[in-house]
């Protein structure tokens, strides 16, 4: 941190409410790199199993908890999302409860062009994350996923936005194609995040790789053992 930055324990949290596959490895980049502790998808911690966070924080809910109660001490949460073949929870449609229990939170709306995020989730561990998703809905057809998404993406932006519009303060939305990495540093200066540290971290759009080598990391997104939690 910078000796103008305010010390970690007196920061509001700020919480990514954005869908993943929108930047997300790059904001956490922004906040690792200014040495803040990070939730991003599992909590880890020394000594510990790693658990998924969102399925914590749907538990939380439930034991009628604060929603990140066991993880309070981190400043930035990102990649909130629990997806199996048989269930699903994705805080980031939380916010109002994330804004209850917490209402000093910052929620940073990350988004990108709707049509090149659904491409990318479709495409998210060559495939395996939509067939998981089409599993647990009992979707047919990755048409039809695309679509219950692009509804998904509308209704969430909106209700976002206009549940944040009395407290503009608290609310900053990021597109991560046109936005200026410097001009989201500046309005989180008290942060002391640097824009260097921001970079295109997730990106595979482009890349080329052997076809044996292409073929052989299809098989094992599709083969590997996840854990459930």
């Amino acid at each position: 941190m910078t000796p103008h930055t305010r010390p970690t324990d007196t920061l509001p949290r700020v919480v990514q409410i954005g869908f993943h596959k929108c930047g997300t490895r790059s904001l956490e980049q922004l906040f690792r790199g200014a040495g803040h502790p990070v939730v991003k998808y599992r909590l880890r911690r020394p000594l510990r199993r790693s658990r998924n966070a969102a399925l914590l924080m749907q538990q939380n809910l439930e034991a009628r908890r604060k929603i990140f109660a066991g993880m309070e001490d981190h400043v930035f949460f990102a990649d909130l999302i629990y997806q199996t073949e048989r269930d699903s929870f994705e805080p980031i449609r939380h916010f109002r409860e994330i804004m209850r229990d917490y209402p000093d939170t910052l929620l940073l709306l990350n988004v990108r062009n709707r049509e090149d995020w659904i491409r990318s989730r479709l495409k998210h561990g060559h495939g395996e994350f939509a067939q998981r998703v089409m599993k647990q809905r009992g979707i047919a057809s990755t048409e039809e996923l695309a679509e219950t998404w692009r509804r998904e993406w509308d209704t969430h932006l909106a209700e976002v936005r206009a549940f944040m519009a009395d407290r503009p303060e608290q609310f900053i939305e990021f597109d991560i194609d046109t936005g200026s990495v410097e001009a989201l540093v500046e309005r989180l200066s008290a942060y002391g995040l640097r824009a260097e540290h921001w970079g295109d971290i997730g990106r595979t759009r482009g890349i080329r790789r052997h076809p044996l080598v292409a073929k052989l990391k299809r098989l094992w997104a599709h083969a590997r053992w996840r854990p459930s939690d």
